[in-house]
């Protein structure tokens, strides 16, 4: 569940970052992206790194948690971008 939630907060900070990005000209576009990137890493830092403190299986369920979801959503992605294409 930490993960799937993880993910879920993950893409919705990508989704916000992408709108303020496409809405801005391209320099501060570039800054928005990389400020979003880092925030976004450092979440999945902090979350995993509660999740070791508290237990190895804990953390590994987290972890595959996160990147099956993220997977999932990437392919989710993708097919829809294809669809939206032909």
């Amino acid at each position: 569940m930490i993960g799937a939630l993880l993910n879920f907060f993950y893409f919705l900070s990508t989704a916000a970052r992408l709108e303020a990005a496409a809405n801005s000209p391209a320099p501060q576009a570039k800054k928005i992206m990389l400020i979003g990137l880092l925030l976004r890493l450092g979440m999945i830092f902090v979350v995993l790194a509660v999740a070791v403190h508290i237990s190895t299986e804990l953390f590994l369920a987290a972890a595959i948690s996160f990147g099956v979801f993220y997977l999932a959503s990437l392919f989710v992605l993708a097919r829809s971008e294809l669809k939206r294409k032909f």
